[in-house]
């Protein structure tokens, strides 16, 4: 799929508009905060306090959740993503060194509205005094690409500990993806309105959106290429690696098998009519494609037709863009589906 001048400009655009990183900046009523708000714990003792979203009239699809503590006081040892926003987001981790956790949630399809458990975190205290607990003002909670998170109504805990120092347990960070940059979000967001001139409003629409997020986490940049974009629109528009995206169900991908022949040896008495010479205007429309690519208008439902022919007849994905262009001759020629 090519990118032309006006599609740069419109991401020049959305750039000028949401300063490229950042969604629209406007306040919103949301809240965060935690439950409950004061416990006593011992010493070696692990506790549990309940992190709520509350959407407070707004509709949000897409929150993300940063907390800071006294790390000499006390460490963070999980992190349990409620069904409020079931979906995790590439980019969360536990620095027990700083004292300091994020993690971001999403939903598909129909958007929050009402107040509920986001996550459940689990600390361990491990010296004597009293730790605060508190969700920082760089939280997020977005409607739709546009923050609605109110900063003046985050909440905090206030931890009493007693008895004497035991050591930490777990790592001083504990880090589970490639990457910590919360602003792949944001980011994914403005390359999603730059591409499709709207913000997200279906299932499948935040399906394209948290491939781009999961691209930006793995690459630690955006789709640049006309390669790179078929790859997010493969993933975003098919199910050829069974991705579901109902509002129930968890997003699972599994890796293709691809079962091995054995080679098959014709003997040379029988002729089978294969390898001819293109005949017809499909054919050489195949031919045409496969050579300089495609640059009409795109079928997602014949590029995963496509794409299972491509695998069944190489036994793998397409991996360059000589891959790609044969990948769209398939698609688009006519000559074979």
């Amino acid at each position: 799929m090519r990118r032309t001048s006006a599609f740069f400009l419109v991401i020049a655009t959305v750039a000028a508009v949401f300063g490229f990183s950042k969604i629209v900046l406007a306040a919103g009523t949301a809240t965060i905060s935690l439950s409950p708000t004061t416990t006593s714990v011992d010493t070696g003792e692990d506790f549990t306090l309940s992190v709520l979203v509350d959407p407070n009239g707004e509709s949000l699809d897409t929150v993300r959740v940063n907390m800071s503590y006294d790390p000499t006081l006390l460490e963070a040892i999980r992190f349990d993503l409620g069904t409020q926003f079931p979906s995790l987001s590439p980019g969360y981790e536990i620095d027990n060194t700083a004292g300091a956790l994020t993690y971001g949630g999403y939903k598909y399809g129909t958007q929050v509205t009402a107040e509920g458990t986001f996550a459940t975190v689990t600390f361990r205290a491990l010296s004597s005094g009293t730790a605060a607990i508190s969700i920082t003002s760089d939280s997020k909670a977005i409607d739709d690409g546009t923050e609605k998170v109110d900063v003046s109504e985050l909440g905090s805990a206030t931890i009493t500990i007693a008895g004497d120092t035991v050591e930490s347990t777990t790592p001083a960070t504990t880090e589970t993806t490639t990457t910590t940059d919360v602003s792949l979000e944001q980011q994914a967001l403005v390359y999603f309105g730059a591409f499709y001139a709207r913000m997200p409003s279906s299932g499948d629409d935040w399906s394209a959106l948290h491939c781009l997020v999961i691209f930006g986490a793995k690459y630690a940049k955006m789709p640049s290429s006309g390669m790179e974009w078929n790859v997010i629109h493969t993933l975003a528009y098919t199910d050829f690696l069974g991705v579901t995206t109902s509002d129930d169900e968890e997003v699972v991908i599994e890796e293709p098998v691809v079962e091995e022949e054995e080679p098959v040896v014709e003997e040379e008495e029988e002729t089978t009519e294969t390898g001819t010479l293109p005949s017809d205007s499909a054919d050489w429309e195949f031919v045409d494609i496969a050579a300089h690519g495609y640059s009409g208008a795109t079928d997602a439902s014949l590029e995963a037709e496509a794409l299972s022919v491509f695998t069944s007849t190489f036994g793998r994905l397409p991996s360059g863009d000589d891959d790609w262009n044969l990948l769209k001759a398939i698609a688009y020629s006519g000559a074979i589906l």
